[in-house]
């Protein structure tokens, strides 16, 4: 026994080189094979998924998203926005779970014909090119402008007061309970975005101020959304347009995924035709709401 492991001893130091530069070089060898040998895996992975999205066939959307939640068929206002703009444009899709993040490592992302498209507003744009989508036709140059700058308004103010609640003044707690998510990733949200949305919108400038001046600015968001509303059906008017879509997906988010929280109460009770709104595009827009959600509910 005692001669064996000798041998083997023996063995292994002429494999292993006894200089610390030996070494070093056997190390970094080591390691880009492991490097290699990884982005050969992912290549190969990517090859089989990319056969999985051709396959759906020609002119059908696969739509790349975040999965369902209990409450709002997605998390994230983008996704529901381009999800609504698709099923009001009557265009042929699939949806993809595994593969939430695109080229721009954001979601939602599509791919059409082989192409993939990141960044909502670029996605809508392609897609009103593509299948000539005349949901704005009914609307004057001039309220196009307005509720061009209603969708900026949601898009890109809004959705900074709704996530720097959700994920860093709350951290995650109301949030989580809309969904169903894998212990992993429980602690993942818990863990990560909390610092990570405290830096991103210390960045962007609303993360600067107070829980209450954040609240406020969110309320007077809604409120501006609310006046812009009025008594109409859909801020498109008597039928909903392409802005609708990107309104909705903001407002749902404190509609059904703010439960209990005076995030949400600025919906269903400071502004009641901004509830009456979310509900009747819910059932213009996803009939198969209940259908969607995770886990799926009895109508």
């Amino acid at each position: 026994m005692g001669v064996n492991m000798k041998m083997a001893s023996a063995g292994l130091s002429m494999l292993w080189p006894q200089d610390w530069a030996g070494r070093f070089c056997s190390a970094a060898i080591f390691v880009g094979i492991c490097f290699a040998a990884r982005r050969v895996h992912r290549s190969i992975k990517m090859k089989n998924k990319r056969k999985q999205w051709d396959a759906v066939g020609k002119d059908v959307v696969l739509l790349h998203q975040f999965w369902r939640g209990k409450y709002c068929p997605n998390l994230s206002p983008f996704a529901l926005k381009v999800e609504s703009f698709i099923r009001l444009a009557n265009i042929e899709y699939k949806v993809d779970f595994d593969t939430p993040f695109g080229p721009k490592k954001k979601c939602p992302w599509m791919t059409l014909n082989g192409e993939d498209i990141a960044d909502s507003e670029f996605m809508l744009e392609r897609l009103k090119n593509q299948f000539g989508v005349t949901l704005d036709e009914h609307l004057e140059e001039s309220k196009k402008c307005n509720l061009e700058a209603a969708r900026v308004l949601a898009d890109e103010h809004l959705f900074w007061c709704v996530i720097t609640y959700r994920y860093w003044h709350d951290r995650c707690k109301t949030f989580l309970t809309t969904q169903t998510f894998p212990k992993i990733t429980v602690f993942f949200f818990n863990w990560f975005m909390p610092r990570a949305i405290k830096k991103k919108a210390t960045m962007q400038g609303i993360g600067v101020h107070s829980q209450d001046e954040v609240f406020n600015i969110c309320k007077k968001d809604v409120a501006t959304l609310s006046g812009i509303l009025g008594e109409d059906a859909y801020f498109g008017g008597e039928k909903p347009c392409s802005a609708d879509c990107a309104i909705f997906g903001q407002l749902a988010q404190l509609c059904w995924n703010a439960p209990g929280t005076r995030y949400e109460a600025l919906i269903v009770d400071a502004y009641p035709n901004l509830k009456h709104y979310c509900y009747r595009m819910k059932e213009l827009v996803f009939p198969d709401w209940n259908q969607l959600l995770n886990p799926p509910k009895n109508n």
